[in-house]
């Protein structure tokens, strides 16, 4: 008599290994590349920013006496801009200010973009993406009156680039 040369426990037990590792190795890939790309920190110092809250407070405080408001989107007129629209409560336009945005795009790592804004017409500042990959982006739009000047007015804006 022949043994089975067929399926026996042996078998079994290093296809559930198999099976297994194959699923944890999948895991832990899946794991670093969703750790790595969005550590889970809207901000670097979140710590600092949480004892500091009370001064957060104020200066929205500050911001809504202004009485400026801001639109904000993303334009393709043959090159791919962002572009910021100021308006007071009149609705006249904001002119003469030095406006940054911070960007980045999930899923591209967390490599913050930095972008200095120009005012083309009166109330509309604007700065070109030339560099930007698609997908969603976080931008952070600070402005002020000047170059040394504090910041009056910040606003967050969520867009996709295309």
């Amino acid at each position: 008599m022949h043994a089975s040369k067929g399926l026996r426990g042996v078998h079994v037990l290093w296809m559930v290994i198999a099976f297994f590792a194959l699923v944890i190795g999948a895991d832990t890939y899946f794991i670093i590349r969703a750790v790595n790309t969005f550590p889970g920190e809207e901000v670097k110092n979140s710590y600092v920013l949480g004892l500091d809250y009370n001064r957060e407070i104020e200066v929205r405080e500050q911001q809504e006496k202004l009485g400026w408001t801001a639109e904000a989107g993303i334009v393709n007129d043959g090159k791919t801009a962002l572009v910021v629209r100021f308006v007071d409560r009149a609705q006249s336009p904001v002119t003469g200010l030095r406006v940054d945005a911070s960007y980045f795009v999930a899923g591209g790592g967390r490599a913050e973009h930095q972008l200095p804004l120009i005012e083309g017409m009166p109330g509309e500042y604007r700065a070109y993406l030339d560099d930007a990959h698609a997908g969603r982006a976080e931008f952070k739009i600070v402005a002020g009156r000047g170059a040394d000047s504090p910041t009056l007015f910040s606003a967050s804006k969520v867009a996709v680039i295309p």
